[in-house]
């Protein structure tokens, strides 16, 4: 049945294939990519709270070190910044920090919003080309009973359902990690300041 429907597609299914197996693999690295970051958010924060406990401030810039987490990068440019967290040059550099996370959390996410806007068109595009098919039969072979016109009008109704079936999972994924980037975003700055206000009470501070 599968097969079927691919053939029936005409060529139009070879570039919704290629589209589908390319929004597969970017929602599925994302997916990794994403559950590899709470990981190491989630054992940093341990981290620096235990250090914090003990009173090991310096344990806490190592730890970040370390890290992989967006949460590292943000405290260690408040630390290189030596200025206290509220002070406007410190948001600055918070600011600058959190754009270049924010930008690696949302590496390949323009591949999906582009698959889902050109997806339909490309489906489209197989529409036009079948029913074109279609009434070229019938002008080369006259009305002859719907067994004439049946291949092209299948490959029109095909290329348009699977160019929707691509372009939608494409269009939520995409909505899913746009959102889950911009909750992420305010829960690590929210992190990475009240870190630091508890990491800065026990260092000295630091040269520039």
């Amino acid at each position: 049945m599968l097969w079927e429907w691919i053939v029936a597609g005409g060529m139009t299914m070879a570039t919704l294939i290629l589209l589908s197996i390319i929004s597969i693999g970017v929602v599925l690295e994302r997916l990794a990519f994403f559950k590899q970051v709470r990981l190491a958010t989630g054992e940093l924060r341990t981290a620096i709270k235990e250090a914090l406990d003990k009173k090991q401030g310096d344990l806490v810039l190592e730890r970040c070190r370390q890290s992989e987490s967006p949460l590292a990068a943000m405290i260690l440019a408040e630390a290189a910044s030596g200025l206290d967290a509220e002070s406007a040059d410190a948001e600055r550099v918070m600011t600058l920090t959190m754009r270049g996370e924010m930008a690696r959390l949302k590496q390949y996410l323009p591949i999906l919003a582009t698959i889902a806007s050109i997806a339909p068109f490309v489906g489209l595009f197989g529409t036009c080309k079948g029913i074109i098919a279609a009434f070229s039969d019938i002008a080369t072979q006259g009305m002859g009973g719907p067994s004439v016109i049946a291949a092209g009008i299948s490959e029109a109704l095909v290329s348009t359902a699977t160019g929707l079936l691509v372009a939608i999972p494409a269009l939520m994924f995409y909505n899913y990690f746009s959102k889950a980037i911009s909750n992420m975003a305010l829960e690590l700055e929210s992190q990475a300041f009240q870190a630091y206000r508890d990491l800065r009470q026990q260092l000295s501070p630091v040269k520039k």
